[in-house]
């Protein structure tokens, strides 16, 4: 369970960071509350199982499963997983939102997510990982999933996506991964996706480590392509990406109230369509995390967050704001 508490420090943007010209500045809600189940049949077969609230947020209301799968593992080179689960594709949404160093995925994540890319999504998936038992394991995913809109039951999408990623560990500590995706937008249409990302956590002292990361996505904006209604749009013109970088350090305290203090930040950049000019918008995030339990079955979490757009846009939420958020944590 995660619940909030979130404050917009900037005139007329309230706590959801929406345009207000009275707004309510502060809002206390639970995040996410979620029951999971993981089934281990034999040493082949597993399944899991995990129902969300809130329920997802989409075209389609009401829907709390977030992940269902079976896993068949034939060996550490081959497993095959089926039903609804998490895309392989960008390294920022993979990432589990508990173990995440700042409270949130960022926004060029979630351009991606709502826009038939990545998320929870129905398919089947191979994947496996070599030289596992050495410091240089190679890991891989392919994966064809449905495409469409996060939480729906039917595929509303032309055709399915293909996924694959590829992530190596040249170094102890150090991951270097490349993604890619295909998403058929209409019979004669085709967009498509990649990612690379870098993962860097090191100790440095018995007392203290760093945590790096840093990725940059692309692909073609596919809600903007279908709603233009122009008979000579062209796919080229309906670009999105955007990229990320954050470091994080992590002081091994080992007291009754806080096992581990975390300082950090995080630099995003999200344009929505790079072919048109002050768009785009970067996101700050600072951070001070208190792990009060191991494995943040307890976890304290402020963040600052400071959103710069290009051009703002009076009377919009398109306005440079600043917003406070601290996230309490438990997991049992």
């Amino acid at each position: 369970m995660q619940a909030r508490y979130e404050t917009s420090l900037t005139d007329s943007i309230d706590a959801s960071g929406a345009f207000n010209p009275d707004p309510i500045k502060s809002n206390i809600r639970v995040r996410r509350a979620e029951l999971r189940a993981d089934m281990s049949l034999n040493d082949h077969w597993s399944g899991v199982i995990r129902i969300q609230f809130p329920e997802l947020k989409g075209t389609y209301p009401g829907r709390a499963i977030e992940l269902a799968y079976f896993n068949y593992k034939h060996s550490d080179e081959l497993e095959v997983r089926g039903g609804v689960f998490k895309a392989p594709f960008e390294w920022d949404e993979m990432s589990s939102h508990a173990e995440l160093p700042m409270i949130d995925h960022g926004p060029t994540d979630r351009l991606f997510q709502t826009g038939y890319y990545n998320s929870y999504q129905p398919g089947l998936m191979a994947t496996g990982t070599f030289m596992k038992s050495t410091t240089t394991p190679l890991t891989y995913y392919a994966a064809v999933i449905t495409g469409g809109e996060r939480g729906g039951n039917f595929d509303n999408t032309y055709g399915k996506n293909p996924v694959g990623r590829i992530e190596y560990t040249p170094v102890k500590g150090l991951r270097l991964a490349i993604n890619g995706e295909i998403a058929p937008i209409s019979k004669n249409v085709t967009g498509h996706a990649y990612e690379g990302d870098i993962v860097l956590k090191e100790k440095l002292t018995d007392l203290m480590n760093i945590w790096i990361e840093t990725e940059y996505v692309s692909g073609t904006n596919i809600v903007t392509y279908k709603a233009d209604t122009s008979d000579s749009k062209e796919l080229g013109n309906f670009k999105m990406d955007g990229y990320y970088a954050l470091g994080l350090l992590r002081f091994e305290l080992n007291k009754p109230w806080c096992k581990t203090l975390e300082v950090g930040g995080r630099y995003e950049f999200t344009d929505p369509n790079s072919t048109i000019s002050d768009n785009a918008y970067t996101t700050i995030t600072g951070n001070v995390g208190f792990v009060i339990l191991p494995d943040n079955d307890a976890r304290l979490q402020l963040n600052l967050v400071q959103t710069n757009f290009q051009k703002e846009m009076p009377g919009t939420a398109s306005k440079n704001n600043l917003a406070f958020v601290a996230q309490f944590q438990i997991k049992m």
